[in-house]
């Protein structure tokens, strides 16, 4: 036995135990929170997938579930896999190219966010006739030669990073056109299956045998044995466990925990992602005093971004302060500053409250009224802001809601909320994610700020586009979206933040992807 294969053997076997007061959900057609996608990642199979490590190597993707990435055609309408032979689900069964048709069609008519598929041929029609779904024309699949080939109505340079969602994974037969919420579970291809799942109380992984590894930067062969998630509402709990070692690991990210503690105390045992999401103050563009550019800049001129950090309690390494939409660890971010003190355009070094009351001033938008929403529990953040507010000469008062109520209110289109922190996390590597999915004519749900440009629409539609014929120079186009915006100050970025976890000392070899969170099955109990 070569050395490398005796030290994973040596670390194979027993339980991994995740405190949570959110566990996941069963069905992958609705795998889109953070607590699902760390266990729905080691059940099933995509034709693609983003490397299973840490770092920037995580942005990186490889063949799944097909034998290599294919070369769009027909102008980049048009993708076609082949199937690894062999490849089972955890029943036994054959997985078969005809399945992964299935699979988009659930996604369509069920799933959690059908929009990513919608480019299909056929797509639309599906959503508006769920009964009568047939994407025969938009997914051609041959069973026999194992090939799937997509057809799109137009070119989308982002295809293969939705497709590497958990929300595209292949259906066998017989899986029901329901969101699927107790046994019998949709099978996976992956390492483990759902073997239990009791609602309120404990979700819970056990090997697959059929699991034959393929790809170590796909899917890898797992460590322990058994992965089991335990519902654990008290956060104070859930860390008493992880520090006692009757549990492994806490999801921080997941349990909105805040970090800074345990960095002092155990700092070898938290462990964190790139820092790729954006925690933000959106200003409605739509509505007055923030309808006027002057009133926007003046606020981030204002905001004292250090301060809002530290009411998250964040870890030092854990998030850094930006005064830009593109995060400091994604793809095309070039280091861009202009509202800060010290005459910096690069790095912001505080606030500058005295440009920021001119600019008020010049924008003649001083004494309007201005309502904060906040959520119950948002560490003081809507209070500081009302502070803030009324330091420069706003009439600024406070709204407090449930989180679930502040979201539901700010992803409704049209709406008149004027002002609220909120946070933005990317599905998949590609600036597109920010400027087309969050602050777009085109936005809907994610666009909290009602921003629309139709200039710098046409400039990230470039930027999109050359992603296909020349990557380097699309980097360079999303700098300038990403600048433009920025200057136009929809939001006040505060900083950008990492997907974090604390583990219990007996856990080793723990990573965290930026897309697919704490790596499980890659972790050491023994």
């Amino acid at each position: 036995m070569a050395a490398g294969a005796f030290a994973a053997a040596s670390h194979r076997g027993g339980t991994l135990t995740v405190v949570t007061s959110l566990l996941p959900q069963p069905d992958p057609v609705v795998a889109y929170g953070v607590n699902d996608l760390p266990a729905l990642s080691v059940v099933y199979d995509g034709l693609v997938a983003l490397r299973k490590t840490g770092g920037t190597q995580g942005y990186t993707l490889v063949p799944d579930l097909a034998t290599r990435l294919p070369r769009p055609t027909d102008g980049g309408r048009t993708y076609t896999f082949t199937l690894r032979p062999g490849a089972r689900y955890a029943t036994g069964a054959l997985v078969r190219a005809s399945d992964f048709r299935r699979g988009i069609q659930r996604q369509l008519t069920i799933g959690a966010v059908p929009a990513y598929y919608t480019g299909i041929t056929g797509a639309q029609r599906c959503q508006a006739q769920p009964r009568r779904c047939q994407l025969s024309a938009g997914i051609t699949t041959n069973d026999a030669a194992g090939t799937v080939t997509f057809h799109l109505t137009q070119a989308d340079p982002d295809f293969l990073y939705k497709l590497a969602l958990l929300l595209a994974v292949p259906a066998p037969p017989g899986t029901p056109g329901h969101v699927i919420g107790r046994a019998p579970f949709m099978p996976g291809t992956g390492p483990y299956m759902i073997s239990a799942y009791r609602p309120g109380t404990s979700f819970t992984l056990v090997r697959n045998p059929h699991f034959r590894q393929w790809s170590y930067a796909a899917q890898p062969a797992g460590y322990p044995d058994v992965i089991r998630f335990d519902y654990v509402a008290d956060p104070g709990r859930q860390l008493s466990a992880v520090m006692a070692g009757r549990a492994d690991l806490v999801d921080l990210l997941a349990n909105s925990q805040p970090s800074r503690g345990l960095g002092l105390r155990y700092p070898t045992r938290l462990h964190s992602s790139l820092r790729t999401g954006t925690t933000y103050v959106f200003l409605n563009t739509r509505q007055p005093p923030f309808n006027n550019v002057q009133a926007r800049q003046a606020v981030n001129y204002a905001i004292d971004r250090a301060h809002l950090m530290s009411l998250f309690g964040l870890a030092p390494g854990e998030a850094a302060i930006t005064c830009q939409i593109l995060p400091v660890d994604f793809p095309g971010h070039q280091p861009y500053c202009p509202y800060t003190t010290g005459g910096s355009n690069r790095t912001w070094r505080g606030p500058d409250l005295a440009k920021a009351r001119r600019m008020v001033n010049a924008s003649h938008t001083a004494n309007v009224p201005v309502t904060v929403w906040g959520y119950h529990g948002d560490a003081g953040v809507g209070a500081y802001l009302v502070r803030l507010l009324t330091g420069l000469g706003y009439r600024a008062t406070l709204h407090a809601v449930s989180v679930s109520d502040f979201y539901t209110a700010i992803s409704s289109p049209g709406h008149k909320i004027q002002i609220g922190l909120a946070n933005f996390g990317s599905d998949f590597p590609s600036p597109s994610t920010f400027f087309l999915a969050a602050l777009s004519c085109l936005s809907a749900a994610n666009n909290g700020a009602e921003y629309c440009n139709p200039a710098v629409d046409k400039l990230a539609g470039q930027a999109q586009a050359a992603e296909l014929t020349d990557p380097a120079a699309a980097r360079a186009l999303w700098a300038r979206v990403d600048h433009a915006v920025t200057n136009q100050a929809p939001w006040a970025p505060v900083f950008n933040s990492s997907w974090t976890v604390f583990v219990s000392a007996r856990a080793g070899n723990c990573q965290v992807s930026t897309s697919y969170g704490p790596l499980l099955d890659q972790m050491w109990v023994r």
